[in-house]
């Protein structure tokens, strides 16, 4: 027999409410009653007309117009399907409570992030990037609590990007820098999420290596218009640039 594996759910039995709302019933009723507040809670709120099918196959032993009764009684119908007023309510103060634990875990993460070795490195090794006149710098203390910060809360903002784009200011003397905290403070990305331009030198190797994965693939070309045209090179591009 094929065993049936499912993520286990929880939810909020409150059994007194149960109990004032279902002792006028009979026992395939409330039996009816419960397993509609289960798949609810499965579905993430709402019984559709298809998992009621479903319900109904499981429950063999359940007649079909014992279903419809309680749905009629207990909850409300829309275009999507049934609801019922204490699920919801149920599942938005579960929501909250997940909310809460995932700040807590955040919370946890930042301070094994602080903590770490490796974040202090990396915010000195960006320190050294940075100009050390014009206050262009960030102490330590301040810095790695926003450094960390950043790192949470976007997957963009990262050791290597931040490096890049200090680097991008090398040659253009020290008054064009951004100070790190200003980085550090970018709310919407000015610095860090705009796309840096590849060198010459860097556009040559990117496209070797778009050639050599194209030619392995079985391909060939007689000009760059004709290779540019193979279905499968701006997708190839687009991989091997996130590669570099």
């Amino acid at each position: 027999m094929k065993r049936i594996t499912e993520k286990p759910f929880y939810y909020n039995h409150l059994i007194n409410d149960f109990i004032v709302d279902t002792m006028h019933l009979d026992i395939p009723h409330k039996y009816a009653y419960l397993t509609l507040i289960w798949e609810a809670h499965r579905q993430r709120g709402i019984v559709t007309k298809q998992s009621l099918d479903t319900l109904c196959k499981k429950n063999q032993d359940i007649e079909y117009e014992v279903y419809v009764d309680v749905l009629n009684e207990f909850w409300d119908e829309d275009e999507h399907g049934y609801t019922n007023p204490r699920v919801l309510l149920d599942l938005e103060k579960t929501q909250q409570h997940k909310d809460k634990s995932s700040e807590g875990v955040k919370k946890t993460n930042l301070k094994k992030m602080v903590n770490s070795d490796k974040r202090l490195d990396e915010l000195r090794q960006l320190n050294k990037l940075m100009p050390s006149k014009g206050h262009k710098r960030i102490s330590e203390s301040e810095g790695l609590i926003k450094y960390c910060k950043k790192l949470q809360e976007d997957k963009r903002f990262n050791f290597e990007r931040i490096k890049q784009v200090i680097k991008s200011f090398e040659g253009r003397g020290d008054s064009y820098y951004p100070a790190l905290s200003v980085i550090f403070n970018d709310i919407e990305g000015k610095y860090w999420k705009v796309e840096q331009e590849l060198s010459s030198r860097d556009k040559e190797i990117l496209l070797e290596k778009v050639e050599r994965k194209l030619r392995a693939k079985g391909f060939s070309w007689t000009g760059h218009a004709e290779r540019n045209a193979i279905p499968e090179f701006v997708e190839i591009y687009k991989l091997t640039k996130e590669e570099l």
